[in-house]
């Protein structure tokens, strides 16, 4: 696929952005049909192609956006944030998320976390949502071990126990 970009407008008025099949000779290209982008339609002529010189032009005209002035040596422009905007996959609006029991500020006490989690009964552990005795001694032996992580399911449940109290 060629992606051309366009110089001409089409019906609608909008640029035609040209889609044409790959060839070698990208000069072939410019005579043959293609489909543009925006619309669908199929067009054919060199006129509705944006030739090299007027890119490398429009490159060189692009006005600085980061600097003050039009020519001679630009001072840098001084800006200043308006906001914050999260971005990325796992941002999923951030500040639109309830947070649990921790909070973004608070540390846990992780020597506070690992007294409880040892010294807790079968009984008090169905209460706060930890179901078998199995999932209670597994949690325990990490948590005995040293090397335990709190972002499991078990943990945050006993996280909220624990500051509860």
């Amino acid at each position: 696929m060629l992606v051309g970009n366009g110089a001409k407008a089409g019906i609608d008025g909008e640029k035609v952005k040209p889609i044409a099949a790959f060839n070698k000779n990208p000069q072939i290209v410019v005579e043959k049909e293609f489909i543009d982008y925006n619309t669908g339609d199929t067009f054919q002529g060199r006129e509705y192609w944006k030739p090299l010189s007027d890119v490398f032009i429009d490159y060189i005209n692009h006005p600085k956006t980061k600097f003050q002035g039009d020519i001679g040596v630009l001072e840098r422009r001084h800006m200043k944030p308006k906001g914050c905007v999260y971005i990325g996959k796992e941002t999923n609006k951030v500040e639109m998320q309830e947070l649990e029991s921790n909070h973004v500020d608070m540390y846990p006490n992780i020597e506070k976390i690992r007294e409880f989690v040892l010294h807790l009964k079968p009984a008090k552990a169905r209460e706060i949502g930890i179901k078998y005795r199995s999932t209670l001694k597994k949690l325990k032996k990490r948590v005995q071990e040293g090397d335990f992580n709190r972002n499991t399911k078990e943990m945050r449940k006993t996280l909220i126990s624990v500051n509860q109290k």
